[in-house]
């Protein structure tokens, strides 16, 4: 945060501002097409993972709570993205799409994640958790068989 500062009071404006305009001028250049995958997995890990570790430091368990459930849509999302990002990476604008969507996951306005969870991840676990569990259970054998060697 320090070095934030320092660069903000050499420009002569607040941190915030530093931010929006970091904020806006990424999204500028995911619209442009440069950088746009570094640019967009940085915004969907960096941001959340500083305000992860904020909130393994508060007293309270409901931002903990929201950081999981973001990590855990995140994480969904991540596999959807490499099995089909070959094909979803011709739709025009996919990644201005995806960075939209994964700060519509983290935004404390939003609360994306949640919604995203409760309605399209809880079910899908849901309706195949004997499946899960069996695999669970088998690789905890083989991992177990392996520790014993």
């Amino acid at each position: 945060m320090e070095a934030l500062q320092k660069v903000a009071d050499s420009l002569g404006m607040p941190v915030r501002s530093l931010i929006q305009y970091s904020l806006w001028s990424a999204v500028v250049l995911v619209m442009l097409g440069v950088g746009q995958t570094y640019i967009t997995n940085i915004i969907g890990v960096a941001y959340p993972a500083f305000m992860s570790f904020r909130a393994l430091e508060t007293d309270g368990l409901d931002d903990d709570k929201q950081w999981l459930t973001y990590w855990v849509c995140f994480g969904a999302f991540n596999i959807v993205d490499q099995f089909a990002g070959i094909i979803l990476r011709f739709i025009p604008f996919y990644f201005f799409v995806k960075c939209g969507f994964l700060i519509y996951l983290f935004h404390p306005s939003t609360l994306g994640a949640t919604t995203v969870y409760n309605n399209l991840v809880l079910p899908q676990v849901k309706k195949y958790e004997d499946q899960i569990a069996k695999i669970e259970k088998k690789v905890s054998s083989l991992a177990g068989d392996k520790k014993e060697d």
